[in-house]
């Protein structure tokens, strides 16, 4: 350190003046600030209100509103009604703790706030200066509940004026909405309806609402005591961007902080079913014990640590293979026409989708194979449905799962040889287990192959094939791939029936290795609709 420079403690003006700055980084986390006040304050109707004009948000609540003491405090720094019992920051059970949000808003915008608690007979409207300190106050006349005023955000900071994104704002919103979906949301900008959500019973019936493309019968849900899972399994929905893959703790979308990353965790979940380039959509809501979680990491708790994150990874990781094995009823059908979707009643599936998923392996429904379509389609009946099974996916499906669960390599009786193999591609087979050495001039000889490969006539094009992918679970898709039955392939009904059981049974029997789906489901209550059968005619007249 050099001569003439001495430490002083910062001025505290400038100490909480960086302090609103991290509090506060943009408009969405003011709006989340004030939300998740709201919703500690027990709200089950929460109304936001942005003006870009007058730079003004507004947030009311029918929580159970602030005492009139209270309210004089309420905007002093590091001043909090959400300090637990112990006063222990491992026991803090609510969405706010930090005691600054309203501090740093009433440093960054005009704060005014009108509140009417449930035990007392008005309510009082506050208004408050730079430094949370009360500049006037009086009676109001108002519900229980609170609304909070902060006009002429950032008006010192123009700088983050011109970077508010009013898109940012929503999705912030619809992260917090997705936390609660026992909460009502009405949200306005420039005075006209911007987003309405109702109240509903899951967070299934959330995503509804906040993906008009999905449809009830595209997702799958469970729900315990430590995890509320969504998601769509592939040949249902899949999107190109990873915009609805995330995690919610204990009521806020976070961030977590391990490695492996949370999202790679996730698309490993899902294996091989996704098609190439394209991300699931995967929403899981933990409920973790306090003590469990390190909110500390930055002021808008949005990264966080989890202690032991491999145990609550592997939980995740479960409960994703058990929403996308084979569920007890038949599997949603799949088909792609909108007028089979849009026949079957909205109602019926939504009461599904809220019902908790039977995890016991069930048992093999009656999957009884009528036909093959051009050598091609096996056609299944059900007792309400009738089955579409491409033959080549659905034996690659099985295939991979077996080869995945049981990578197994072979010696050949004689061996095969190679010409033209790069270095590298020689050195790939050798690190998936194959016997290969040079032998001669840019040849290689290899002594071992996998099983599924050792009789195949073309096993020394299966094994350049092999020599160009990447990695080994893309080594195991291209031999189960070329190894599963051709599409124009007859097949006897018994060799279809054995083949239709055992791709049930696979642990993703949605989507082959590649992502593509395999079975194309009609409902017979949609075909009767389609030709006009009306039930209750053709019932008493015999038709």
């Amino acid at each position: 350190m050099s001569d003439g420079l001495t430490v002083v403690p910062l001025p505290i003006e400038m100490q909480r003046a960086i302090a609103a700055a991290e509090t506060l980084d943009s408009l969405a986390t003011i709006a989340q600030e004030l939300v998740e006040n709201a919703l500690d304050a027990g709200a089950s109707r929460i109304h936001v209100h942005w003006n870009t004009a007058a730079w003004r948000l507004e947030v009311t609540d029918n929580g159970e509103g602030i005492r009139p003491a209270d309210l004089s405090q309420v905007a002093l720094p590091y001043t909090s009604s959400k300090l637990p019992a112990t006063g222990e920051l491992a026991d803090i059970t609510t969405l706010g703790f930090r005691g600054q949000a309203l501090h740093s808003l009433a440093q960054m915008a005009q704060l005014t706030i009108c509140s009417r608690h449930r035990e007392a007979e008005t309510g009082w409207q506050v208004r408050y200066d730079a430094h949370g300190e009360v500049s006037s106050q009086r009676p109001l006349g108002m519900a229980v509940g609170t609304r909070v005023i902060a006009e002429q955000i950032f008006q010192d900071w123009p700088q983050r004026q011109q970077g508010v994104n009013p898109k940012q704002l929503q999705r912030r919103l619809q992260e917090i909405a997705l936390c609660f979906p026992q909460v009502a949301w009405h949200l306005l900008k420039d005075g006209k309806l911007w987003c309405h959500w109702p109240k509903v019973a899951s967070l299934g019936d959330r995503l509804l609402q906040l993906i008009p493309q999905l449809y009830p019968q595209d997702l799958r849900q469970i729900s315990d005591a430590q995890i509320e899972l969504v998601l769509a399994p592939p040949d249902r929905h899949h999107r190109p961007r990873p915009d609805w893959l995330g995690v919610a703790v204990n009521g806020r979308w976070v961030e977590l902080h391990s490695d492996p990353s949370w999202q790679e965790v996730i698309l490993e979940a899902f294996g091989r079913g996704l098609p190439r380039q394209r991300f699931p959509l995967c929403i899981a809501h933990l409920r973790l014990p306090p003590a469990a979680i390190d909110w500390s990491a930055e002021p808008q708790k949005r990264r966080i640590y989890l202690r032991e994150p491999e145990q609550w990874q592997s939980l995740l990781v479960e409960r994703i293979g058990q929403l996308l094995a084979r569920p007890a009823t038949p599997l949603s059908y799949a088909g792609s026409y909108q007028v089979l979707r849009a026949a079957e009643p909205a109602a019926r599936y939504r009461t599904l989708l809220s019902q908790k998923p039977n995890l016991s392996q069930p048992s093999l429904p009656p999957l009884k194979v009528i036909g093959q379509l051009h050598n091609t389609y096996i056609i299944v009946e059900q007792p309400e449905e009738i089955w579409l099974i491409e033959q080549h996916i659905a034996h690659e499906r099985v295939l991979y799962e077996q080869i995945e669960a049981d990578w197994q390599v072979v010696e050949l009786d004689k061996p095969v040889l190679l010409e033209s193999l790069t270095d590298a591609q020689g050195q790939r087979l050798q690190e998936w287990g194959l016997a290969i050495a040079p032998f001669g001039v840019q040849v290689w000889a290899v002594r071992s192959v996998p099983a599924l490969l050792r009789d195949r006539p073309d096993v020394a094009a299966a094994l350049i094939e092999l020599s160009q992918v990447t990695d080994l679970t893309a080594a195991k898709v291209a031999v189960a791939c070329r190894s599963a039955i051709r599409n124009g392939t007859p097949l006897t009904l018994a060799e279809m029936q054995t083949l239709v059981e055992e791709w049930y049974r696979c642990r993703q029997p949605h989507t082959c290795p590649h992502g593509r789906p395999i079975c194309l489901q009609l409902r017979e209550s949609s075909l009767a609709r389609f030709f006009r059968r009306h039930w209750v005619v053709g019932k008493s007249h015999g038709i």
